[in-house]
């Protein structure tokens, strides 16, 4: 099977693969029972085996390096309801995603459940609520250095690079520390709730948040 070059493609095949029972997680490809299952970025093209092979015209880089986890983190029926609003969100936009996403999603989403998950575990929410202001004001178009960024990411224990959020174009950093702030307040909602499905119950608000950063944008 080719790859899907389009949103729409993409969004037609993850359909396909969600109607006929199809999709798969912690798996890029498999057969099963003379059926082809495949993930939500596998079911792209066969030769999808990772992020990199997913087309720019359909999502950037730092975000298709983001749906594995959001795929896999989930319960599956969540999962899987997920991807189908993921990829109609991306095919409204037309896969033109911009930055600004990225702050928007730290600002009402992972943000968000760091302060939660520090409320919960009585732990101070304010390097929390710093770095949602940060985001907050970049997401409003304000320009802010990585000097500003450093301390505040620091701070809230974020696994972070500054120059991430300092400067729009960097995107592989932009993943590194997105991936890595949103798993570790999903971590500390998960260890401070009793809920036994509690961290996937956090990455499914952490995917959800997503797709309604992307519903943001205006088309």
């Amino acid at each position: 099977m080719d790859i899907a070059t389009t949103t729409a493609e993409a969004l037609a095949r993850y359909e396909a693969a969600f109607n006929e029972e199809r999709l798969i997680q912690q798996q890029w490809h498999t057969e099963l029972d003379g059926r082809q299952l495949a993930c939500a970025l596998g079911v792209l093209g066969d030769v999808v085996d990772g992020p990199a092979q997913c087309p720019a015209a359909i999502m950037p880089r730092w975000l298709a390096q983001m749906v594995p986890g959001f795929f896999d983190r989930q319960k599956f029926d969540d999962a899987k309801d997920w991807g189908l609003r993921f990829y109609k969100a991306l095919d409204r936009i037309g896969g033109n995603v911009p930055f600004s996403v990225i702050h928007d999603w730290h600002a009402n989403t992972v943000c968000q459940l760091g302060i939660e998950a520090s409320e919960i575990r009585k732990r101070d929410t304010a390097p929390h609520k710093a770095l949602q202001a940060l985001h907050q004001r970049a997401l409003a178009g304000e320009k802010t250095g990585a000097d500003e960024w450093r301390p505040v990411l620091k701070s809230a224990d974020a696994d972070a690079n500054a120059n991430a959020y300092a400067y729009a174009d960097a995107y592989a950093y932009a993943y590194a520390y997105a991936d890595a702030d949103a798993n570790a307040n999903a971590n500390a909602y998960a260890y401070a709730d009793a809920y036994a499905y509690a961290y996937a119950y956090a990455w499914k608000r952490l995917a959800d948040g997503m797709v309604s950063a992307l519903d943001r944008v205006e088309a």
